[in-house]
């Protein structure tokens, strides 16, 4: 994964599809307004950088809208033939290795369990209503803090994954979750 986050001229669209698509668009959103991107999610509004969508969404995409990343699970219906519309692909490890073995070279994977994966969890603990663990994005090794019930392992490391793809840097993804600390 590289840093290819530049200045477009069109909104790039960020697909969120599968379990949880609605509360992971929400997260995603949050942190790109945290990092001072103009968002909207299932909308099409004029002066936006990213557009998140669900893919259960009646809204049309208009055509000046690049289709950058997408986040999918086992549990997605992304109509045939949209999948190859993006420039970047998200899942799970896991689901990763169960649709496509070994050819999942080109998707960007993340994993609490598999230190394979592009974005991984490392040295997971919980204290004091605080879940702390290193997640590892882009060869950087970064120590996360969660309030205990705000988001799950799996969320931060889903949003933190697509948002690499998108190409945040991973200090501002994770300055956000710090943020929501205090």
């Amino acid at each position: 994964m590289t840093n290819r986050l530049k200045t477009v001229q069109n909104p790039r669209l960020i697909l969120i599809a599968g379990k949880n698509s609605k509360r992971i668009a929400g997260i995603v959103s949050d942190i790109l307004n945290y990092c001072s991107y103009n968002t909207c999610i299932d909308d099409f509004s004029e002066n936006t950088d990213f557009v998140i969508e669900n893919p259960e969404s009646d809204a049309d995409c208009p055509d000046n809208i690049i289709a950058d990343t997408l986040l999918f699970d086992e549990n997605s219906a992304i109509p045939s033939g949209r999948m190859s519309d993006f420039r970047e692909k998200v899942t799970s490890y896991e689901n990763a290795m169960k649709l496509f073995g070994e050819e999942s070279e080109g998707i960007i994977t993340y994993s609490a369990d598999n230190y394979g994966a592009d974005v991984a969890c490392r040295n997971l603990s919980e204290s004091d209503g605080t879940t702390s663990f290193d997640i590892i994005g882009n060869g950087i090794l970064s120590r996360v803090n969660i309030i205990d019930g705000k988001y799950s392992v799996e969320e931060v490391l889903a949003c933190t994954g697509v948002l690499l793809a998108a190409g945040l840097p991973l200090a501002s993804i994770l300055g956000f979750f710090d943020c929501e600390r205090d």
